[in-house]
């Protein structure tokens, strides 16, 4: 048997008209991968919000359980603290952060009456936070006018 010489194998010269082509193809990909990149940053920014209310209702829960202090707006204005040390944007914003503490029964205790409670009495801190507030990116209106709230 005759055997044939291999010739290497060159690679392709690839001409200007290749590169046009992949110029195009990143113009059309890189506003649809942008899009999708903004919509994870605003999701998880989401997921972080609601993970900061849900802690800052176990903390003011905590402070009304211990009977360290003996009003329900120590509670509230502990609350309003944690949230506005984690997103400075609060502090300017009224309204934007809903405190509330209860007793078991659902009625609301206001003022000093929080001192007056039994020791082993059930209590329960609801916290209401309007994303709007502290998101950054305003795109996506699905996420647009959401509250987060969490009661422990």
């Amino acid at each position: 048997m005759a055997s044939k010489k291999l010739q290497p194998v060159r690679p392709r010269q690839y001409s200007g008209r290749r590169r046009g082509i992949a110029c195009v193809e990143l113009a059309v990909a890189a506003p649809v991968l942008m899009i999708l990149l903004m919509g994870v940053v605003e999701y998880g920014q989401l997921v972080n919000a609601s993970q900061m209310v849900s802690n800052a209702s176990r903390r003011g829960a905590r402070l009304a359980a211990r009977n360290s202090t003996g009003d329900a707006t120590d509670v509230q204005s502990y609350v309003n603290g944690y949230l506005a040390a984690n997103y400075p944007k609060l502090s300017g914003q009224a309204g934007a952060v809903k405190v509330s503490v209860a007793d078991s029964g659902g009625a609301a205790i206001a003022g000093s009456q929080l001192g007056g409670m039994a020791s082993g009495s059930q209590l329960a801190v609801q916290v209401s936070l309007s994303f709007d507030s502290v998101r950054w990116l305003g795109m996506f209106s699905a996420l647009s006018n959401k509250t987060l709230q969490t009661t422990t």
